[in-house]
């Protein structure tokens, strides 16, 4: 048979072709193939861009609320570098004074960073290249900066995600009225975003703004699903995390979206743009006059050219009262799973245990190996197994107070499964036996490059040595920036503080201690302020199978939050039906409050304060 020579010819060519074209899809950066897998289509200026829409697109409401916004226009004699602003449109007017008060700075493209809520999309951060149609016509793409931030691997170029968000679709027409001629690059990212990625993306952020003039924005809402005095007390340390560029607390935040405050914040770290200014800080609850009810909270703020803020970082902490997980609640919990008690407490996505630095309680009772009761046989004999204990980490609880009368319910092998177990578990605890005071005592925790005191005391069935104890205070007060004193005292069911134990406190007050936290009544106690030191006698029950009264089944949670200028204190008044825990509301808060109020000790302005849930002390 005869081979045609033309055709073996023309066959090794195509083959040299196709292998020549092989060898150059493999020499391509590796981000263009990855487009190319997810069939993304890089358009060139000319090209059919696909659209998305405004959140509204009634341009009779966007002017309304410009006009609302007069007045309210932000003042700032520094260029603006960027901002972070809520997509909450509840405070459309101060959004349209937010962005009213940029119109002058002529920036050439804005960069809005949202979280993506509906966690769609192929990658962690997620790039829209399409015009938007706004109440005020076209907002064009960036395509030269978005094609700059698509280089990396974890980023792709995805439309279906930006239908539906939000963060995004709720600003874009407000862009358009205060920056007409500007050009717009929206981002939007997971929360499982990591540090090193948001890095990456605030470095490419940098270098395409040497180019261009640029205003990047977060577009995030802050507290959510809790009441106005729960956000109020979470917005304190995000306020101060922003300010001070924090970037190691970012993420534990009760906030939208850290990840885009991370990006954000990074960027403008690279920029030398760190000096911030809170523009407006609203919460929804207060706008509708329902601040019992769940809510959502905003803070505006602007970055221009200059150092951070000199200010010192705010910690927090959140205490509770008697904690007990045996018995009957153990009962509970077998049949109902831990959850049963905490889930009306946490509220949605867990959010009021959310970015706390420091959450304690009163441990009643014994950590011992799979639960185990030990000799002594006790009439009220406690004891909770490592798995259940480790579960309180689900609400962010990692400090406990073990100076009490349950201590030693499993006897000395009991004390000392309980210390190791804590340990193993990552716990930080303070406190000895009953009526002992020695190196157990205290415990030294750092929060916020901080160093805190935790001191324990109990004088139930035996009086503590005063001396002793103060003692330790001294120490902790050579080597700490703030001491907490956690007693276990008092007469049960007794809301009236007796004078022995307010002999203590100032005892313990006049030797270095700042906040003194009171438990073991079972029932609240009031509190007392001495050398502008507040004690707090008891919190009541937090966790506990006391059904038998009403008062046994109230209790006070309490937030500190403290700066160099001030200390914050947030009273969380709580009420139990079969120890499932829940905030008080309405009336029946303001009855507590009431009550908690006559029982204290204190001016008649701070009495008021105590009134309204809340006490500052500088």
């Amino acid at each position: 048979m005869r081979v045609n020579i033309k055709i073996l010819i023309v066959l090794f060519i195509l083959l040299l072709c196709l292998q020549a074209g092989f060898l150059i899809l493999i020499a391509r950066p590796n981000h263009e193939v990855i487009h190319e897998k997810l069939n993304l289509h890089l358009p060139k200026s000319g090209d059919n861009l696909p659209v998305h829409y405004s959140y509204f697109s009634n341009q009779d409401f966007f002017d309304e609320v410009y006009q609302q916004a007069i007045g309210q226009t932000p003042k700032t004699d520094s260029q603006i570098y960027g901002g972070i602003v809520p997509h909450h449109l509840i405070v459309k007017d101060k959004i349209a004074a937010f962005f009213a008060g940029l119109e002058s700075n002529g920036y050439q493209t804005i960069i809005l960073i949202g979280p993506n809520h509906f966690n769609q999309g192929k990658n962690d951060i997620i790039l829209s290249q399409a015009q938007w149609q706004t109440a005020y016509g076209i907002l064009e793409p960036d395509l030269k900066l978005i094609r700059h931030l698509s280089q990396s691997p974890f980023v792709s170029i995805e439309e279906s995600p930006f239908v539906s968000e939000h963060s995004i679709s709720g600003l874009v027409s407000f862009i358009k009225k205060s920056f007409p001629d500007a050009r717009f690059a929206p981002i939007i990212l997971k929360q499982n975003f990591s540090l090193e990625q948001s890095t990456a993306l605030a470095q490419a952020m940098f270098e395409y703004a040497s180019q261009q003039k640029i205003l990047a924005i977060a577009s995030v809402d802050f507290s959510h699903y809790q009441p106005v005095a729960v956000a109020d007390f979470h917005d304190l340390k995000s306020a101060s995390v922003i300010n001070n560029f924090d970037f190691d607390r970012i993420y534990d935040l009760e906030i939208d979206s850290a990840p885009s405050i991370y990006a954000l914040l990074k960027y403008l770290e690279l920029a030398g743009a760190q000096k911030s200014q809170i523009i407006f800080s609203t919460n929804s609850g207060l706008l509708i006059d329902k601040p019992d009810e769940p809510t959502t909270s905003h803070h505006f703020f602007y970055f221009a050219k200059g150092e951070k803020l000199s200010q010192s970082p705010a910690v927090n902490f959140l205490f509770f009262g008697d904690l007990m997980l045996d018995r009957h609640v153990g009962e509970k919990i077998s049949k109902n799973g831990l959850d049963y008690v905490f889930v009306k407490l946490a509220g949605e996505e867990n959010r009021f245990f959310k970015g706390i630095d420091l959450i304690s309680a009163n441990l009643e009772g014994a950590v011992t190996n799979l639960g185990a009761h030990y000799a002594p046989n006790m009439s009220y004999d406690f004891a909770f197994a490592q798995e259940l204990i480790n579960q309180l980490k689900k609400y962010h609880f990692n400090f406990f107070n073990l100076a009490n009368n349950h201590f030693t319910d499993q006897g000395s092998r009991g004390v000392n499964e309980t210390r190791q177990n804590l340990r193993q578990l990552g716990f930080n605890y303070s406190g000895c036996s009953d009526g002992e005071v020695g190196e157990c005592s205290s415990t030294i925790v750092e929060v916020a490059n901080q160093k805190i005191g935790m001191a324990g005391f109990s004088m139930v069935y035996s009086q503590f040595d005063v001396e002793s104890a103060q003692e330790v205070i001294r120490q902790l007060a050579a080597e700490t920036d703030l001491i907490i004193v956690n007693i276990h005292w008092g007469a049960e069911y007794e809301h009236q503080f007796n004078q022995t134990q307010q002999s203590i406190a100032h005892s313990l007050i006049d030797v270095g201690a700042d906040i003194i936290i009171g438990h073991h009544p079972h029932v609240a106690q009031g509190m007392e302020i001495y050398q502008n030191k507040p004690i707090f006698y008891s919190l009541g029950n937090f966790v506990f199978d006391q059904y038998f009264s009403p008062d046994t089944q109230e209790g006070l949670a309490l937030g500190v939050n403290i700066t160099d200028d001030e200390r914050h204190f947030f009273l969380f008044p709580l009420q139990s039906h079969l120890s499932q825990v829940e905030l008080m509301t309405g009336q029946t808060k303001q009855d507590f409050l009431r009550r908690f109020a006559e029982w204290s000790m204190a001016d008649i302005d701070y009495l008021e304060e105590i009134q309204n849930g809340r006490m500052i002390l500088h």
